[in-house]
């Protein structure tokens, strides 16, 4: 029964080291940007986003997120998006 034990652990550890490589490959990549309307918010946030992941080296994967919110005087707006080297 021990040596059951092992052996499935060991199988768990060698089909779960794959995934983790190519997950260690990706990383999620975040930007702020404020402006006077939401569309410019929304404009400064996904083109910083751009910046960042051109600046790292790294290539964008799947779609932007993004989300707004009013601030005292300007539009706050956070996007993020996954990146891959």
């Amino acid at each position: 029964m021990r040596s059951l034990k092992l052996v499935l652990a060991a199988a768990a550890v060698l089909c779960a080291a794959p995934v983790t490589a190519e997950a260690g490959s990706c990383m999620r990549v975040g930007a702020i940007g404020d402006g006077l309307t939401h569309d410019l918010a929304v404009i400064m946030s996904t083109h910083g986003l751009a910046n960042i992941i051109d600046h790292k080296g790294l290539k964008a994967k799947g779609p932007i997120h993004t989300t707004c919110a009013p601030t005292t005087f300007l539009t706050e707006c956070r996007s993020s998006q996954t990146a891959c080297k």
